[in-house]
Formats: structure tokens, C-alpha cells, sequence
């Protein structure tokens, strides 16, 4: 199994919207991907005064997937949640590959 591990911070003002957006319009879409097995997002408990963060993980089940989803798909994805809210949130992507 491989996921894409998102780190998202949303600028105060549109935090609830944004989140809303990612429930109701993004995850739907990625989920809709064939490629894609499953797709979650998880608050991550603040730590040490740091800003809100949220975590989407889209799964799949092979590399092979991952491989043709980042080939086909990733840059659609990822320029429509940049087009969405533009300058106003911060992203940290990390990989994971189950042993």
C-alpha cells in the first residue's frame, strides 16, 4: 500500500470553508479515481502552539497505481486545490510505503 500524505494550513479566515470544499467537492473527486483505493482526512492534534493542520491521505493498493495516478492525475488534483485558494494555505506532501 502506498498513500499520499497531505499536511494542509488553512488561513484563519477560510479554515471552515476550506474544509467544508475538501469534504463535499475534492474528496469526492478522488474518490471517484479509479486509481485511487480510499481517500481520508484527519485533524492532527496541535502541538506546541502550532496553526491548525489537517492530514489527506489518498491510498492505493500498488505502485503501479500510485505510478499512473501521479502520471495521469496528480497535477489536476493538485492544481485544482491550488486554483481554490491561492496563496491563502500551506501544503506538505510525504509519501508512505507500507513494509
Amino acid at each position: 500500500m502506498i498513500i499520499i500524505n497531505t499536511t494542509l494550513s488553512f488561513a484563519d479566515e477560510i479554515q471552515s470553508n476550506a474544509i467544508e470544499w475538501l469534504k463535499t467537492d475534492y474528496m469526492p473527486l478522488l474518490k471517484a479515481c479509479p486509481l485511487v483505493n480510499s481517500v481520508d482526512l484527519f485533524s492532527i492534534e496541535a502541538q506546541q502552539g502550532a496553526d491548525d493542520c489537517f492530514a489527506l491521505q489518498i491510498r492505493f493498493n500498488s505502485t503501479e497505481s500510485f505510478t499512473m495516478y501521479k502520471a495521469k492525475f496528480q497535477q489536476d488534483f493538485e492544481a485544482a486545490l491550488y486554483a481554490k485558494f491561492t496563496n491563502q494555505f500551506g501544503m506538505f506532501k510525504t509519501i508512505l510505503t507500507s513494509l
